[in-house]
């Protein structure tokens, strides 16, 4: 009798433990399947004092403003799907009471996988594939926008399917593709505007200091009233990135195409971008920025002169104070000079 209880009882133990075994695994199945969801945000606030302004009553003027908060909420929902919700709020953007007005900068679902090892499609609100490299290596978004965001010859922005595809097995050469309204956040205006932008970009990003870029973008227009007919583009970038300086060269040439009547004008310019940014230490910088534009590259406002300097100083991995002076200059016009103190916080 004690025997056979024993091992009855050591049957009921094994059962036991099989059975929370299977409970504990499902649990963790049942976990392993819930979305996770990543909250943050960033923003950029100045005090910035004009120095030098063709406004004579802009001249002098100083004043305390956020240029950029984002609040950003990253999700993955599988190891196949996974994307973004962005918020964004500039301090100038504001609704008719003079409030601040939020707006959706990035609203997209991420799948990866569905071409082979590395591929990735992309749907949504989004960057194109334009500006990631150069932007990466140029590194400091919170003093300027890169080259063609800058200039305006492209949004940050599009709202499309983009697709991604690893042309080497190492992922060190990729090819991105990508067709949009071509109206940045926004939707299409109107029935009116049935025009699309269609993108492609070359990716050299080897695991090594080097990097470089080749693209284009072409966008038809059919808007009422726009003698647009099209617009293409191509542009490069080559860059590097090291522990003690990062620092490349970025150019674009634009061509528009104008149908006035019967007769076809043409419109084209080149925008040329050179930075470098020397770390002396972890915790400071010196940056340094010049840019040059030919009018028709930013849609006939003149050619312009651009040049920026800053010092980076880092109390905190995730803190960036930056006094930094800003030069404007646009044919024929008197140049604008602004002394900033920058603070950019990462949250």
């Amino acid at each position: 009798m004690p025997h056979s209880f024993v091992a009855r009882s050591i049957g009921c133990i094994r059962w036991g433990t099989v059975l929370v075994a299977a409970v504990l695994q499902a649990l963790s199945t049942t976990a392993a399947a819930q979305p996770t969801i990543e909250v943050g945000g960033l923003a950029y606030l100045d005090y910035t004092y004009f120095l030098n302004s063709p406004d004579p009553d802009e001249e002098g003027f100083h004043t305390f403003d956020y240029r950029r908060i984002y609040l950003t909420t990253d999700f993955t929902l599988s190891e196949q799907f996974d994307g973004r919700v962005r918020l964004e709020a500039q301090g100038r953007a504001t609704t008719e009471q003079n409030r601040p007005s939020p707006f959706v900068k990035d609203a997209y679902l991420t799948w990866r996988g569905p071409i082979g090892a590395g591929s990735r499609l992309r749907l949504g609100v989004q960057p194109p594939p334009l500006f990631e490299v150069s932007e990466r290596t140029w590194g400091y978004r919170s003093l300027a926008k890169t080259l063609m965001d800058r200039t305006g010859a492209n949004s940050s922005r599009d709202f499309g399917l983009r697709a991604d595809l690893p042309l080497a097995a190492d992922g060190a050469v990729r090819f991105a593709a990508m067709v949009a309204n071509g109206n940045s956040v926004r939707p299409e205006p109107d029935a009116a505007d049935d025009g699309k932008v269609v993108y492609g970009q070359l990716q050299f990003v080897p695991d090594s200091p080097l990097r470089a870029t080749v693209g284009a973008d072409y966008r038809s227009v059919d808007i009422e009233d726009d003698p647009r007919e099209g617009t293409a583009k191509v542009s490069a970038f080559v860059g590097a990135i090291t522990e003690r300086v990062q620092g490349g060269v970025e150019a674009y040439y634009l061509h528009n195409t104008f149908a006035f009547d019967d007769d076809i004008n043409e419109e084209g310019g080149i925008g040329v971008s050179v930075f470098a940014a020397v770390n002396p230490s972890a915790r400071t910088s010196l940056v340094g920025r010049v840019d040059f534009v030919e009018g028709g590259a930013r849609g006939g406002r003149g050619d312009e002169q651009y040049a920026l300097a800053a010092f980076v100083y880092r109390p905190d991995p995730r803190v960036e104070i930056m006094p930094n002076v800003v030069l404007s200059k646009v044919q024929d016009v008197e140049a604008e000079v602004q002394g900033r103190m920058t603070v950019h916080v990462r949250f």
